[in-house]
């Protein structure tokens, strides 16, 4: 609409021009004054300047169209110019704009006038109104802006002020529970005081016979906590008898221990009927400790020889049922100390170092010894008698747990921080290897790769591609909460048997596991693993009975129980014997079975062509008598070149030797064998550790399939 009505008044003004242009030379020359004023309007009015322009157009056009006119058409044009002067002059005065500016833009568009003039900015009353309702809002905005931050801090106040609260009253509860508790007691304690007054006057005898009776497993439990506690007891005295016997050689003092060694084998037990004498025990004479244990020793010997008779073969007993004589018994060859000069040296475990892994001509032992504190390694020849071939000391934090030989030409040594590598020929002190674990190593196992137990019980394997990086191992945790080190494992192909608690984990290659309980006391711990053909032979903690199971199924086929064994050959001396296994290994076609009292125990194994199964017969065990005064550490098997005195030549052997504390023969102070058996030491000398060595006549390995 506006842009119609804008046309219709330029089309109406465009007219006006056209028929006022002839006199506006008359009009210029009459009215100067006018002129000008209309030229100010026009310069001071913007919407006039367009139709100024046109209208300069328009007379440039009619000049020209005036120069063309006839003479004759100019006079005719200029009378009827002259009359159409006073019409022009009213139309003019009725054309004439007489409203104001303000009237005139009032009616246009806000956005026509911006279109025009880009600098124009005019605002309605509405756009007003619009500006005060923000400003308004704005105001409110600030004043919750204001109240919601003096809530938020009203809220962070109340916060605090809860969670002191809080803890006041969980202090409080605490206060309340614990004087609870202590009023439970009392009132249990008065109670009991109460019992015992009103039950005191009417039998004061009958105190032990409400006393509810054990049963077998809290038995077991607390005979294992009894013998972990003299272990340690034995453990902290021979550590204080090193520390003093160092202190006795640093300034020169006596070289006597200043701790008595333990004499607990050493007591006589009172239920002994063999040392019983008939007038009473208050007249028995006086004697010393040597007298005293030669007497124990004449006592054993008696029994032993009245249970299993006097003929024995190379220093082992036989069978008193009419069997074949055994074959390939092994002979006692060496009887030897660890160390001569260090009389505290306690054994703790060994591992034989063959020439195929050490490179070297004979096959060497590696002896770990020395209190929990400390260790040290002693490198023996088991071929040579008191022959010591290297010796050194572990570092003081880092005790040793077990050892490993590991090919090629290394011995690995697991301890309470890691595990140490050193060389197996020369350079042997020298640790070329080392790695730090979050747990103690209490097993090692070489097959390919070096297999770790650890305390926690987890599995960390060590592969070797171009060198041995400990750095880089896997790991595999078999167990849950209560942990438990890994003390055995065994590995045959691609399957990897590992003993953990009462139960073993049959680990393929593949990923697959099969767990099957080897006791059914879940306390005890499977501490070996013996494999001989198809078969695997295992033993737990504090447990006389050994069990064979099938390689490939984990199917139980034989159990052979050492309490029978034990009791019939000391029986009023089970002091000296306690019903445990604590060493087993399968070595020359025998099963060879160390107990917790030192003694030893060798049994053939039925092995044959067509059956690859390691059973033995109870009826065939052989006691040795040679034994160790504790428990027997370690039975191993090294192969060695015997050297023959008489003639120089060298043979092939195998050497088995079995480590423990003390040694005992039970055929001591008997003059008709005084000449052909080891003569007894010094008790002085008996007390220390020591290594018992027999050689096997023969082939290392009558079977094939051993």
């Amino acid at each position: 609409v506006a842009l119609e009505e804008q046309k219709t008044n330029l089309s109406r003004e465009l007219s006006t021009l056209r028929n006022a242009h002839n006199k506006e030379k008359v009009f210029v020359a009459e009215n100067p004054a006018t002129d000008q004023f209309v030229a100010d309007i026009i310069s001071s009015t913007p919407e006039l300047t367009q139709f100024h322009s046109s209208v300069k157009a328009l007379r440039n056009m009619d000049e020209l169209q005036v120069g063309e006119v006839k003479g004759d058409e100019v006079e005719e044009n200029n009378q009827k110019d002259g009359e159409e002067v006073d019409e022009e002059d009213c139309i003019e005065w009725d054309l004439r704009n007489t409203d104001s500016v303000f009237s005139e833009l009032s009616e246009l568009s806000r956005d026509y006038l911006e279109s025009v003039d880009r600098g124009a900015s005019i605002r309605s009353a509405e756009q007003f109104e619009e500006i005060l309702a923000q400003l308004e809002e704005l105001k409110v905005l600030e004043s919750v802006e204001a109240a919601r931050k003096a809530l938020i801090s009203r809220v962070v106040e109340l916060t605090d002020d809860r969670s002191a609260l809080a803890l006041e009253v969980a202090t409080l509860q605490e206060t309340v529970a614990h004087v609870e508790g202590r009023l439970k007691e009392k009132e249990e304690e008065i109670k009991l005081r109460r019992e015992l007054e009103t039950c005191r006057p009417e039998d004061p005898d009958n105190g032990c016979t409400s006393m509810r009776p054990f049963s077998r497993s809290e038995m077991a439990r607390v005979v294992m906590e009894k013998n972990q506690y003299k272990q340690r007891l034995f453990e902290l005295q021979e550590a204080l008898r090193h520390s003093q016997t160092i202190f006795n050689r640093l300034f020169g003092l006596s070289k006597e221990p200043l701790v008595p060694a333990p004499t607990s084998a050493l007591v006589l037990p009172a239920a002994s009927p063999l040392s019983r004498s008939p007038q009473g025990p208050s007249q028995l004479p006086s004697i010393n400790k040597t007298q005293a244990r030669r007497e124990l020793y004449r006592d054993i010997r008696s029994h032993v020889w009245g249970t299993l008779g006097k003929r024995q073969i190379h220093g082992w007993s036989l069978p008193l049922e009419p069997v074949p004589e055994p074959k390939d018994v092994p002979v006692l060859v060496q009887l030897r100390l660890l160390d001569q000069r260090d009389s505290t040296a306690k054994l703790n475990c060994a591992v034989p170092v063959t020439p195929e892994i050490s490179g070297e001509a004979t096959c060497s032992v590696w002896v770990v010894s020395g209190p929990a504190s400390c260790s040290e390694i002693t490198v023996i020849d088991p071929a040579r008698s008191n022959t010591v071939l290297d010796q050194f000391s572990l570092p003081p934090t880092a005790p040793a747990l077990c050892v490993c030989a590991v090919p090629p030409t290394t011995v690995w040594i697991g301890t309470q921080e890691g595990i140490l590598v050193h060389p197996a020929s020369s350079g042997r002190r020298r640790c070329v290897q080392s790695v730090c674990l979050t747990e103690g190593v209490h097993s090692l196992y070489s097959n390919n790769q070096v297999i770790a137990g650890l305390a926690d019980g987890t599995l960390a394997f060590f592969s070797q591609t171009s060198g041995w990086n400990l750095q880089s191992h896997s790991v595999m945790p078999l167990g849950v909460n209560p942990l438990q080190p890994i003390r055995c494992c065994l590995a045959k192909g691609a399957r990897l048997w590992v003993g953990y608690w009462n139960k073993v984990h049959i680990i393929d290659t593949d990923d697959k596991k099969q767990v099957f309980s080897v006791s059914e006391r879940s306390e005890q711990q499977v501490r070996f693993l013996c494999a001989g053909g198809s078969g695997v032979w295992t033993s737990c903690r504090l447990d006389p009975i050994i069990r064979l199971f099938d390689w490939t199924t984990g199917r139980p086929l034989q159990e052979v129980d050492f309490t029978s064994l034990v009791t019939k050959t000391l029986q009023p001396f089970l002091t000296l014997s306690p019903l445990q296994i604590s060493s087993l290994s399968i070595i020359s076609g025998r099963l060879w079975v160390g107990t917790g009292g030192g003694a030893i125990f060798s049994i053939p194994l039925s092995i044959s062509e067509d059956i690859s199964i390691p059973y033995c017969s109870t009826t065939s065990v052989q006691l040795s008598y040679h034994g160790h005064r504790q428990a027997v550490r370690f039975i191993i098997a090294a192969p060695c070149l015997i050297i023959s005195p008489g003639n120089s030549q060298v043979t092939t052997a195998q050497l088995i030797l079995s480590g423990g504390e003390g040694y005992i023969n039970f055929r001591i102070d008997d003059a008709s064998d005084e000449s052909t058996e080891v003569s007894q030491s010094t008790p002085q000398r008996s007390e220390r550790s020591h290594m018992i060595i027999w050689q096997i006549p023969g082939p290392s390995v009558p079977n094939p399939s051993l």
